[in-house]
């Protein structure tokens, strides 16, 4: 699904700077809500706006959006590795 809106702004408002990043702030914003709204995950929320769920991450720190542990597959594969790599050796 794809959201779309269109915002009436003064002309002389803003330069192409300024507009572009009331853009990106807009984007980030309603990516923000959703995941706090727990209507998206760190991995649908970072590919929304284009970040690693590392840099999203970051950017829910930065913004004070706290966020919920979620464990995929590929997470449980690394834990089971990591514990038969660190498994006490047998006598």
């Amino acid at each position: 699904m794809k959201i779309a809106f269109e915002l009436e702004v003064p002309d002389g408002a803003l330069d192409k700077n300024a507009q572009v990043e009331l853009v990106r702030s807009a984007k980030e914003q309603t990516v923000l809500k959703l995941y706090a709204d727990d209507l998206v995950t760190t991995g649908e929320a970072a590919a929304m706006l284009g970040l690693t769920r590392i840099q999203f991450l970051d950017l829910l720190q930065k913004s004070g959006v706290g966020f919920r542990v979620e464990l995929d597959e590929q997470d449980f594969q690394m834990l089971r590795r990591w514990r038969e790599d660190h498994a006490p050796k047998a006598g």
